[in-house]
């Protein structure tokens, strides 16, 4: 497999709760409407789907950063659990 160009993270949303995605690399605000792999802090990947363009401009470092809302995915359900 060769090395990917971009790198993509799940990101606390400060403003509204939840999370946004931060995708980082040369070209981080093209990929709005497709499905990227998305790292987790354990090292697994999720695909998500990204909607929307939140913020991009560089991070501290002067890399292209972008900040991207996703479509959300239903959650399995939790078994009852007795009290």
């Amino acid at each position: 497999m060769s090395k990917r160009n971009h790198r993509a993270t799940y990101a606390r949303d400060k403003y509204s709760g939840g999370f946004n995605i931060r995708v980082e690399g040369p070209r981080a605000d093209a990929f709005v409407g497709r499905e990227v792999p998305v790292e987790r802090k354990d090292g697994s990947e999720e695909m998500e789907k990204l909607t929307a363009i939140v913020w991009k401009g560089a991070d501290n470092d002067g890399k292209p950063v972008a900040l991207y809302r996703f479509e959300p995915k239903e959650r399995e359900p939790i078994a009852d659990v007795e009290f």
